[in-house]
């Protein structure tokens, strides 16, 4: 990974978080990840070993101030905790690249938080989930009244843009922690 590149793993839960993060640690220093939890989120429901990319002031979890936020190559943060992340200062184009991990788990209005907070035309989104995980019809009725038919991971998008990734076959593994 390229030391100029700065990564938002964005997730559904702080289960899939976890199990991501611990791969992580494996080939990134703890040093250079920050995972952004809910304010009120329980102390005790984050695990010991990924504790320490976490900034708890008693009696809640926080942000680093801004200029130390934005030195971090990697940050995780949950669907609906990355306001926190923009509210601190990261704005669009900070992030080279954006994953949406697993954002057939998530209604629209969640994972359009981060697109439209961090990503500009530079920034390399990646939406991963699983085709059958969740209905592909669109969840918010004021985007159907709108006109949006079908939910954005499972669009027939130009393969210019979206390459669909066989996860099934033999030679590789799946992790069922993210879903």
């Amino acid at each position: 990974m390229s030391t100029e590149n700065r990564i938002l793993i964005y997730a559904h839960n702080n289960h899939c978080w976890d199990v991501l993060m611990r791969s992580l640690l494996k080939v990134i220093p703890e040093s250079d990840m920050f995972r952004a939890n809910a304010a009120f989120r329980e102390i005790d429901g984050v695990p010991e070993d990924i504790l320490p990319s976490c900034l708890y002031k008693e009696p809640y979890f926080s942000c680093p101030p801004t200029e130390e936020l934005k030195k971090f190559r990697v940050i995780f943060s949950t669907f609906t905790s990355s306001f926190r992340l923009h509210h601190k200062g990261l704005n669009a184009g900070h992030f080279s690249h954006i994953f949406l991990v697993d954002a057939s788990s998530a209604i629209e209005p969640e994972t359009v938080v981060a697109l439209t907070n961090f990503a500009d035309k530079n920034t390399t989104v990646i939406v991963t989930g699983e085709r059958g995980n969740r209905s592909h019809w669109v969840r918010a009725e004021i985007a159907r009244e709108k006109g949006l038919k079908i939910s954005l991971p499972y669009r027939s998008l130009s393969p210019m843009f979206i390459t669909q990734l066989d996860l099934h076959s033999k030679s590789q593994t799946t992790s069922k922690g993210c879903n």
